[in-house]
């Protein structure tokens, strides 16, 4: 490419190992960044190519002297001594080596392919007449089957021709009109994920530096100043007063308590679901927007879904139209009791100025009953539509608005209240990767021990027989959910696959802290939440009543990376 002129684009095939027809990698309005070649080969997944738009490439072999080729690894060929890159002495020895080079041995490719055309794949050639030979997916030739695989791992920087009979059109400059886009490819919760993923700029960082008082009202306004980055980059948090740097844990346990707050703070509801609030402040202070943001780069950057939302708010994020609204989404107490009433009333005409109130123009009859409620209702939620279509603006972020309206299914889980992606005390205990000492010693036996007061604890919390409230959080009990935060800076279950089946807890002890510190009388454990590690003192873990004590201290006053 050295001499190419006029101007390139990049195409892709997405799957088919390169034949299915070639779609054009839209351009960024500052040309092809990193993201974009991220996005667009999905992680390494699709191979792209470079299709010049006024000139072609050449495709005439290299010499194996070429000086492209002088830092590749050589050997010598035992028969012609003739020096070349390993990858290509591997096809050059299948030929006749003798006095040929690597153009000669691809025209004699050329040729074989020409004389293989005309018999049919499933025939055998006798191994007398001709070596028994195998298609490659990529290039379409016929290479001898042994070599196949090595050849089709090479496929991509050799000298075949990179557009095959059946590929569509041979000239790249065919190609402009897409055929696929990328959105299309998506099949599932986890290709939502990866595709947000994809979308988060890496070249530069959203630094936030916030206090852990007051995290949400402080966090909201902060991610509204964005005076260094956006949110579309990878964001990096600081805490005021903390040594702690941010390698993931510390993002994950900002968007996880972020995302928390904001379904207290800004949304109302019970078990089915929350809806947002009617708040004519927070709309003009744009929260429902930063809401959006949030809740788009917690999915791109290991946060926790924002999955309490009714279905009626997410068909409408999706679809902009109200449907499906039942007296269960009405959290308004004067509208909700005046359906109440309108329901068990034998004389509708006493609610006449409140039912005018809600906008409702038909007769006032027990006949037009159903109307009337569904008027209520419809005005119930519809003052709430500004606070939706706000956060709709936020979710545009990463075009995650764009991904939830084309696949409204495979987002849906991500948003509305269903499955519980809260972590139990299972989960926990499952990932839990111990350093055990000697089996059989007393070490051992007390290591053991502490795994088991460990998992009693954790069920404890799970049954709700907790020991005090936190005063630090409003009265609220410990739970397994701020356990699993203290560990590892996310209070949610991993939402990818090979997230969960990589997930592992490293479990320490120290035996020793006495022999270091013989004067002191407790210590507590120590957690690494970058790396996943919580060490034990076995010394002061002695029995159950012990270690629930100890516990409950460290996770309560030991969120902050500091020491006292």
């Amino acid at each position: 490419m050295a001499s190419l002129e006029g101007g390139w684009l990049l195409y892709k095939a997405a799957g088919g190992h390169g034949r299915r027809r070639m779609t054009a990698v839209a351009l960024e309005s500052e040309g092809y960044t990193g993201s974009v070649l991220r996005s667009a080969s999905a992680g390494g997944k699709f191979m792209l190519y470079i299709a010049p738009l006024q000139e072609k490439i050449d495709l005439t072999p290299l010499p194996v002297d070429a000086p492209e080729f002088s830092l590749m690894p050589k050997a010598t060929c035992t028969q012609c001594k003739m020096v070349m890159p390993l990858q290509m002495l591997a096809l050059h020895v299948q030929g006749d080596c003798e006095g040929t080079s690597w153009t000669a041995l691809c025209d004699s490719e050329q040729e074989d392919e020409e004389l293989d055309s005309s018999v049919p794949a499933t025939l055998d050639v006798p191994p007398s007449n001709k070596q028994s030979k195998t298609k490659c997916p990529i290039c379409n030739k016929y290479f001898p089957s042994q070599d196949i695989e090595f050849h089709a791992s090479i496929c991509g920087t050799s000298c075949s021709p990179v557009w095959s009979p059946d590929a569509g059109p041979e000239s790249p400059h065919d190609l402009q009109e897409p055929t696929q886009d990328p959105i299309d490819d998506i099949s599932c919760e986890e290709d939502v994920l990866r595709w947000v993923d994809s979308k988060v700029e890496t070249g530069k960082t959203f630094n936030i530096c916030v206090s852990r008082d007051n995290m949400l009202e402080r966090g909201l306004k902060l991610w509204q100043r964005q005076k260094t980055g956006g949110p579309a980059n990878k964001l990096k948090i600081t805490f005021i007063g903390e040594a702690g740097i941010d390698t993931g844990a510390l993002r994950k346990e900002f968007l996880s308590e972020m995302v928390a707050g904001i379904e207290t703070r800004l949304f109302e509801g019970g078990k089915k679901g929350k809806i947002p609030k009617y708040s004519i402040t927070d709309l003009d202070k744009n929260y429902f927007k930063v809401a959006g943001e949030i809740f788009a780069v917690s999915l791109g950057q290991g946060g926790p879904p924002p999955s309490f939302l009714q279905e009626w708010c997410y068909q409408y994020l999706v679809t902009g139209t109200l449907k499906d609204i039942t007296k269960e989404n009405v959290h308004d107490a004067e509208l909700s009791t005046l359906i109440e009433m309108i329901e068990n009333a034998t004389d509708v005409t006493q609610y006449t100025e409140e039912i005018l109130n809600c906008g409702y123009t038909g007769p006032i009859t027990l006949e037009h009953k159903d109307s009337i409620v569904r008027a209520v209702l419809l005005h119930a939620t519809t003052k709430r539509t500004p606070m939706l279509q706000q956060l709709q603006e936020g979710l545009e972020l990463y075009q995650l608005l764009s991904v939830m309206q084309r696949k409204p299914k495979e987002c849906r889980n991500l948003f509305v209240i269903g499955d519980d992606d809260k972590v139990d005390s299972h989960y926990i205990i499952s990932s839990l990767a111990p350093v055990m000492s000697e089996t059989g010693s007393v070490k051992q036996r007390t290591e053991t021990q502490i795994l088991n007061f460990f998992q009693d604890f954790l069920l404890e919390l799970e049954d709700g027989d907790t020991s005090q409230p936190d005063e630090e959080d409003n009265g609220a009990p410990l739970s397994v959910p701020r356990v699993m935060q203290w560990l590892t800076g996310q209070a949610h279950r991993h939402m990818l696959v090979s997230e969960r089946e990589n997930f592992k807890i490293t479990v320490l002890f120290d035996h020793t802290c006495l022999e270091r510190m013989p004067k002191h009388t407790v210590c507590y454990p120590v957690v690494s939440a970058c790396s996943t590690t919580i060490t034990f003192p076995t010394a002061h873990l002695k029995d159950s009543d012990a270690f629930k004590s100890n516990l409950e201290i460290a996770i309560r006053y030991g969120s902050r990376f500091d020491r006292v």
